[in-house]
């Protein structure tokens, strides 16, 4: 009977254990299934372009090269290719030495008591909804942003290209790239907190015995010691910006066919623009703007899922490689 219920549990184990796989899989064959109407209309084009319009959807669809298009349609992404790279690395940018910061303090500065509450409002923030970060963007940070912090940045690094020009509402790529950064704040200050708790603690207490400081120990011990970690723990923060959209829509600015000159610029992502033109492509009775939005949803997930891929393959490594070094030791 036993040996029974063994079989049992494992075939249930190993069925649920698949489900995901199976997911994944369907998702990416159902977007693969539904842009391929795209792929052959658009082409390369569908890269290489910034303008996108749905075309005249109330008007006869037109037959062009054997595929039915609204008249005038035209769907390039670059514009949302590049607003959600570009938002993307600054927040990462912005959250890269912070996270590491938190960590380090956490764990060599900070009392027990106080660490355990850091540590809790950490992953709290995590449990956020998105929208809210969204509304506290819009409320806060847009004035704060158009009426102190941009002009600041303008007049003082405004000989950099990138920090010179117009200034806007507020919303644009800044904003964005600061609520993204809030919203991986939490996995990757907990990946790397993680990593520097399981940090060998005979290391750490033979470098205070030789006379290191805390300082000292973490700059050339253990942020040498975990790099792997830090590196995957990025790339885990990208995976997660990269996917991101309530947020971003509600801060970016949502604009459309006009590319960014500067920081201050509104931008649109692909998450977003996915989120705001969703509903009109259902009008198109030739499909190919829903078309066009699979293979946009399509390219978004393979992005996001070889971000994630990455950074879980370097953190497992980090992880593997410690453990090694300590059995060394």
């Amino acid at each position: 009977m036993p040996h029974k219920l063994d079989k049992i549990f494992y075939f249930l184990t190993f069925l649920i254990s698949i489900i995901p796989i199976f997911l994944v899989l369907m998702l990416f064959s159902f977007l693969l299934y539904y842009s391929i109407p795209s792929i052959k209309y658009n082409g390369l084009k569908f890269f290489t372009s910034y303008y996108w319009y749905p075309g005249q959807v109330y008007l006869p669809p037109v037959n062009i090269n054997g595929i039915l298009v609204p008249y005038g349609s035209s769907f390039g992404i670059l514009l949302f290719l590049y607003g959600t790279l570009i938002t993307s690395l600054i927040a990462l940018i912005i959250a890269f030495p912070i996270s590491i910061v938190v960590s380090l303090a956490v764990n060599l500065y900070v009392n027990e008591k106080f660490k355990k509450l850091i540590i809790s409002l950490i992953e709290l923030f995590a449990a956020i909804p998105s929208v809210l970060y969204g509304l506290w963007g819009i409320v806060y940070l847009e004035p704060l942003l158009s009426n102190f912090i941009e002009p600041a940045m303008n007049k003082y690094l405004g000989f950099m290209p990138f920090f010179s020009g117009n200034i806007y509402s507020g919303a644009g790529i800044l904003a964005s790239s600061i609520i993204l950064c809030l919203m991986i704040l939490p996995i990757m200050t907990s990946v790397i907190n993680g990593s520097i708790l399981n940090f060998s603690t005979s290391i750490k207490e033979g470098a205070i015995a030789l006379g290191a400081t805390r300082y000292e120990m973490a700059r050339l011990i253990i942020l040498r010691g975990i790099k792997i970690q830090i590196f995957g723990a990025a790339m885990l923060g990208l995976g997660r910006a990269l996917g991101e959209t309530m947020a971003v829509l509600m801060v970016s600015g949502s604009v459309f066919n006009i590319m960014p000159s500067n920081i201050y610029s509104p931008i649109n992502t692909m998450a977003a623009a996915l989120a705001s033109l969703l509903d009109s492509a259902f009008m198109d009775s030739t499909g190919m703007n829903l078309y066009a939005l699979s293979e946009l949803g399509l390219t978004l997930m393979l992005i996001t899922l070889a971000a994630s891929l990455i950074g879980r393959f370097i953190v497992g490594l980090g992880i593997i490689r410690g453990f090694t070094r300590g059995e060394e030791i």
